[in-house]
């Protein structure tokens, strides 16, 4: 790794800068948090990537997959741009530091604390800054990193971050390794957030962290969700509100009484599952059982009767035999999810599954090909029951190919229509008409023919 750069190179008010986000949503608002840094300092971001400075790469660790892109995405950046600098972070460099370090296409590296950091670090040549006491450096791991964001590149929506790391211990999570114990943003400043992005034309706001419901116990309180989605309905011009991915046992019955008593918050979760038998679920040290995650379901669809649920399912995982995969596909049809994500048992260094015996690579294929089709079957089985009614969809993106745009229901139900670049931002209601895959065709309405 080479840290050394000449004065010129050193000089960010000349930079271009390229980004590369991998993984999930916190990333995607760290990105940013960092794009503002650096554009603040006079570095310009080159989307097109052509002669770059900079290369920023923010990278996730979730599965192994995901390392062997982050690994894929260093060397193609060292390919494309040969005279830049290469940064790497995020998750991956956590668990990894040694093995980026001796990368020959690699920097500099920043751990995810260390984010804030960018614009010295880059500044003063790629080079290591005055090596702080270990105490400092535990403190500083503690803290929430204070990154923050005035706007939010390429969508209609906003994601704002409230909260890192992960107070659970799931066996074959590798995400609690890299991020640490839960810390929360204090309230004060995620409003204030809010604002800027409200003043910059946002409309949706989704609360994005690693562990959601364990924001605000590490300050003492309880419940602090609830208590930002009540502060936050209360922000003018914020008309959504919507909680990315939370864990089932964190959905307690004042978020739920929360969700359903607030018109902005979107009747929408992600809950992962991850499995749907009790043998798996104890394996994987995961807090509830099948029982206890169908009823949630049921408490929040009776709550919220548009009540719409998206959820992560694992194929595969060490010792799950044809009879607990079979129970998963039966509380998938019972608790009926408008999308699954589905992912394969992916063995990670250091975590308590990796010494299990593994499942077949055949047979998690074939696991994982099976519930994608019937998550497939189940989404659009619930889609479908949408067709014909009116909703306000949020645009997020312009398709100038086809003249129109696409968007998002409070249902989380993606939807496309006849549009413009200028309708990017703003609520229209359409007229949901056919499922063409996962989308929606619509046909767009006039405002005021809709309120009469």
């Amino acid at each position: 790794m080479n840290n050394v750069l000449s004065p010129a190179e050193s000089s960010a008010s000349a930079g271009r800068v390229r980004f590369v986000t991998l993984g999930c949503k916190v990333n995607q608002y760290e990105t940013q948090g960092m794009r503002e840094i650096l554009s603040g300092c006079g570095l310009v971001e080159d989307r097109a990537g052509k002669d770059c400075h900079f290369v920023v790469i923010n990278t996730c660790t979730v599965t192994s997959g995901a390392d062997r892109e982050n690994r894929y995405w260093i060397r193609r950046m060292r390919r494309e741009h040969p005279r830049a600098k290469i940064v790497v972070t995020g998750c991956y460099v956590e668990r990894n530091r040694p093995e980026i370090e001796a990368m020959a296409e690699v920097d500099l590296v920043l751990s995810n604390h260390e984010k804030d950091e960018i614009a010295d670090r880059l500044l003063s040549g790629c080079g290591t800054p005055e090596v702080q006491d270990g105490e400092t450096s535990r403190l500083k791991k503690r803290q929430f990193t204070p990154l923050k964001i005035s706007s939010f590149q390429g969508m209609g929506r906003a994601f704002v971050k409230i909260q890192d790391g992960c107070n659970h211990s799931c066996s074959f999570c590798k995400v609690v390794l890299a991020r640490g114990r839960s810390r929360s943003r204090p309230l004060e400043d995620v409003l204030e957030e809010m604002y800027r992005l409200r003043d910059d034309g946002y409309r949706e706001v989704v609360f994005a962290g690693i562990q959601l419901g364990a924001y605000g116990l590490d300050l003492g309180r309880e419940e602090m969700l609830v208590s930002l989605l009540e502060a936050g309905s209360r922000v003018e011009g914020i008309e959504r509100l919507r909680l990315s991915s939370i864990e089932p046992t964190d959905v307690t019955p004042a978020l739920i009484k929360a969700m359903q008593g607030l018109p902005k918050c979107c009747a929408h979760l992600h809950i992962p599952l991850q499995s749907g038998d009790d043998t798996t679920l104890q394996a994987m040290n995961r807090r509830y059982g099948r029982s206890f995650y169908r009823d949630l379901v049921g408490r929040l669809k009776e709550a919220m009767p548009e009540f719409s649920l998206t959820l992560d399912v694992m194929a595969g995982f060490p010792g799950e035999t044809e009879e607990h995969f079979a129970n998963t596909c039966d509380l998938l049809r019972e608790t009926r999810p408008l999308k699954c994500h589905v992912f394969p048992y992916s063995r990670r260094r250091g975590t308590r599954a990796a010494n299990l015996t593994d499942v077949s690579p055949r047979e998690i294929r074939s696991r994982v090909e099976r519930l994608l089709s019937l998550g497939e079957e189940l989404g659009r089985r619930e889609k479908m029951v949408y067709t014909g009614r009116i909703f306000p969809v949020l645009v997020e993106k312009h398709l100038p190919a086809r003249a129109m745009v696409q968007g998002l229901t409070t249902h989380y139900l993606k939807v496309c229509f006849e549009g413009r670049r200028e309708d990017v931002g703003q609520i229209v209601p359409a007229e949901l008409l056919s499922l063409q895959g996962d989308t929606f065709l619509a046909k767009r309405l006039d405002r005021a023919s809709v309120d009469a």
